[in-house]
C-alpha cells in the first residue's frame, strides 16, 4: 500500500528513456530549460485563454486583456519550470543512485 501511495504522489522512476531526454534537456543548462518552459505554457495559455475569453464569454479581443493573461500566466510558467527542473533533477539523482 505504501509502495502505490508513493508511486501515486512522488511518481515512478525514470525510464532509461526519460534518462536520456533528460540528460538532453540538462546539456542546455537550467536558465534554458526554464526559459522553454516559460515561453512554452506562457504562449499556450495566453492564447488559449485570450481566444477563449473572447468565442466562451463574448469578450473583444482587447490588448489590456491579452496583458493581464501574460502577466499572470508568464510567472506561472517561470515558477512551473524552476519546480519542474527540481523535480527532475530529484529523480535523476535517486535513479543513478539506485544504478
Amino acid at each position: 500500500m505504501n509502495n502505490m501511495l508513493k508511486e501515486l504522489f512522488v511518481g515512478k522512476t525514470m525510464t532509461q528513456r526519460q534518462i536520456v531526454k533528460w540528460e538532453r534537456a540538462r546539456s542546455k543548462g537550467k536558465a534554458m530549460y526554464v526559459a522553454r518552459v516559460t515561453l512554452s505554457y506562457g504562449t499556450i495559455n495566453v492564447v488559449m485563454l485570450s481566444l477563449g475569453f473572447h468565442y466562451l464569454i463574448g469578450a473583444l479581443l482587447d490588448a489590456r486583456i491579452i496583458l493581464l493573461n501574460a502577466l499572470i500566466v508568464y510567472p506561472v510558467g517561470f515558477l512551473l519550470g524552476l519546480g519542474n527542473w527540481s523535480a527532475m533533477e530529484k529523480k535523476y539523482h535517486e535513479r543513478l543512485n539506485v544504478k
